[in-house]
């Protein structure tokens, strides 16, 4: 028998616990908090999570199709290789000490995400509202920026960026010395 209601749950701490490899229907999860739990591979179908934190989590490859993510915490994290734009909009997510490599954010409107002391080794920011956006001390390796707005975004202590200027928005964007010159690489000069 199908339950047309969605579960919803309110304020709730979750800890230890493991959906790998698992789909979750139709859930709403309001103020909740995840601790130490494994959503690798988890497949999340049509949930909703609403001012929610992962705190000590492996997220890993885990799929958001259809569900709504607003205000979403990830702290001391694993979320490598999530196709966060797989998730319906508004969509907001603030990232500390975590890994989010080898994801894909692309044509997001995430103004004032907060990336904070993060990996994000080939993560792609493509065409994303990244206004007043916070990279502050992530490492951006090969991380992909292509016709994106980094306006007043902080990239101060961050490291290893390649943002070509000529193809994304810096108005009043804040880097930090020696990592500022790496915006020197689009151009076609030698510095001596």
């Amino acid at each position: 028998m199908q339950n047309d209601e969605t579960v919803e749950h309110e304020g709730k701490t979750f800890e230890k616990i493991s959906y790998q490899d698992k789909t979750v229907l139709d859930r709403k999860f309001i103020n909740c908090v995840f601790k130490n739990c494994n959503f690798s591979n988890t497949i999340f179908k049509d949930c909703v999570f609403d001012e929610c934190t992962f705190d000590g989590c492996d997220l890993s490859l885990m799929k958001v199709k259809g569900s709504l993510l607003k205000r979403i915490q990830v702290n001391s994290s694993k979320a490598i290789g999530i196709q966060w734009f797989d998730a319906r909009s508004p969509f907001s997510i603030n990232c500390t000490d975590s890994n989010i490599s080898y994801s894909s954010f692309f044509g997001k409107d995430i103004k004032k995400a907060k990336f904070i002391k993060c990996v994000a080794r080939e993560t792609d920011f493509s065409e994303c509202n990244l206004t007043e956006a916070n990279f502050e001390g992530t490492d951006l390796a090969e991380a992909r920026f292509s016709d994106t707005d980094l306006s007043l975004a902080n990239f101060r202590e961050a490291k290893n960026y390649n943002i070509d200027v000529r193809f994304n928005k810096v108005r009043k964007t804040k880097f930090s010395l020696p990592e500022a010159l790496s915006l020197l690489n689009s151009f076609d000069i030698t510095l001596d």
